[in-house]
């Protein structure tokens, strides 16, 4: 998996999210139930999500949690940064260390090809496009 389990998990309940009707508040029982993710994770991964600024949370009866902001100005590499999958960008590919170019691994120059291009479709893809996919039918839940 090329993404930590917390970012995976933090991009599906966030486009659970953006799916939802504006002003509908979603509790996270419902969100991990929906998209199957283990309650425990989901709980840490909303704290991650709420300091982000990404969600905002409502406690008592009725409460649950609502995106900050409109799902078309949250892209994938804001939430891949905020949820600490940012080393995918920094770290060197085959060796344990950072990712630099005076001290470069064999796979240096064809990996900075690929990350950049999967950055740009980071920064390209918003949670208002994957909701509407999920909404036409055209991808499902894991």
């Amino acid at each position: 998996m090329l993404l930590s389990h917390p970012t995976c998990y933090a991009i599906r309940a966030l486009t659970y999210l953006a799916m939802q009707p504006p002003g509908k508040l979603t509790g996270a029982r419902e969100i991990s139930e929906r998209e199957a993710i283990p309650a425990s994770f989901l709980g840490k991964v909303l704290i991650q999500l709420r300091r982000a600024r990404l969600v905002r949370s409502y406690k008592g009866i009725g409460g649950g949690y609502e995106l900050a902001l409109p799902p078309d100005r949250i892209n994938l590499l804001r939430i891949v940064r905020d949820t600490g999958s940012k080393e995918l960008f920094e770290e060197c590919f085959l060796e344990d260390r950072e990712c630099s170019s005076p001290c470069c691994c064999v796979l240096h120059e064809s990996w900075m090809a690929v990350r950049n291009q999967l950055m740009r479709m980071l920064e390209r893809s918003t949670l208002a496009e994957l909701a509407q996919a999920r909404l036409s039918g055209s991808i499902r839940p894991s």
